[in-house]
């Protein structure tokens, strides 16, 4: 077991309470009403939007070859990727270092009764992962690690859990996308002066799930990663692929308000969203799509672990 430093416990503690800040912001409101009929009919819109917007969750993710695969989902939010995955056949397990989310996830399997037959969720550490080596076919993240304070750590654990010939999907953001550079780093960074008032100026404005309710705390860590980062980070795994996606007009400071009303009366919203945001998700144009492979915020990462199990 790895040990962690007084300063990292601070910070996962930090991490924690955020994350559970947002789950009670977010989606307390939809998941108390779920039922198992309620909950298979939204996880076929979930897996219908993510479809639409060729998102990671169906693209990098092999959805419909999931049956008997055991796969690892480290932080499944409020657990719809993971129900989504469970009722697709695979054996999931589902880590959460927030008890709230993983109890969600859990209450997602109970749900879902004997399709999610074995199915389990837990809180824990992924930087120290409570399994053996070699026991997942596939090891899959959205949007998480980034947030750990000791990313590689997390990318090594994900390696020694896989078992060899085993794939990791996983998305990190992106350091060369628009969000970035214009929206982070030139407007709230700089013009609104962030960056000058927090080393973590990136987590602090990232993440929080709208204006439903007032944010209270903060987001204690956001990085970002160039292609070259991501080689590092994956330097244990072979065949990686990258994949850049999710530009959207509306993240843009103070005009993006704007667009966002047209955007919806324009293109509608989509109910899948409701799930994995809390709110049904607005629909994008296909400029947007377009620009998201260039200029995304989201690299899409597939990398295998060797055959022979150790480092190429």
């Amino acid at each position: 077991m790895n040990e962690t430093s007084p300063t990292q416990d601070a910070t996962k503690q930090d991490v924690r309470i955020f994350w559970g800040a947002v789950y009670d912001a977010a989606y307390t409101e939809v998941d108390r009403d779920l039922n198992s009929a309620s909950l298979l009919e939204r996880l076929g819109e979930l897996e219908a939007m993510f479809r639409l917007r060729r998102h990671m969750a169906t693209e990098e993710m092999p959805v419909d070859e999931l049956g008997g695969k055991s796969v690892l989902e480290i932080g499944p939010g409020a657990g719809g990727h993971s129900a989504l995955y469970a009722a697709k056949g695979a054996h999931m397990t589902s880590i959460d270092i927030t008890f709230s989310r993983a109890q969600a996830t859990q209450t997602k399997f109970d749900l879902l009764g004997d399709r999610a037959r074995g199915c389990a969720a837990l809180q824990g550490d992924a930087e120290n992962l409570p399994f053996p080596d070699g026991c997942f076919d596939i090891v899959y993240s959205n949007g998480v690690l980034h947030h750990t304070p000791d990313t590689e750590r997390a990318i090594d654990e994900v390696y020694r859990v896989l078992k060899p010939g085993g794939r990791a999907v996983i998305m990190l953001y992106c350091k060369t996308s628009f969000d970035y550079w214009f929206n982070r780093w030139f407007c709230e960074g700089l013009l609104l002066g962030r960056m000058f008032r927090s080393r973590n100026w990136l987590g602090n404005a990232t993440e929080w799930p709208g204006a439903r309710k007032s944010q209270t705390v903060i987001n204690p860590i956001t990085r970002c990663y160039t292609r070259g980062g991501i080689g590092r980070l994956f330097h244990q795994f072979e065949d990686l692929r990258l994949r850049k996606s999710e530009f959207y007009f509306y993240l843009i400071p103070k005009l993006g308000r704007i667009y966002r009303r047209w955007q919806i009366k324009h293109y509608g919203v989509h109910p899948g969203g409701l799930l994995v945001y809390g709110e049904p998700w607005p629909i994008v144009s296909g400029v947007e799509v377009f620009l998201g492979r260039v200029m995304g915020w989201a690299w899409n990462i597939v990398a295998h672990k060797p055959e022979r199990g150790d480092a190429p």
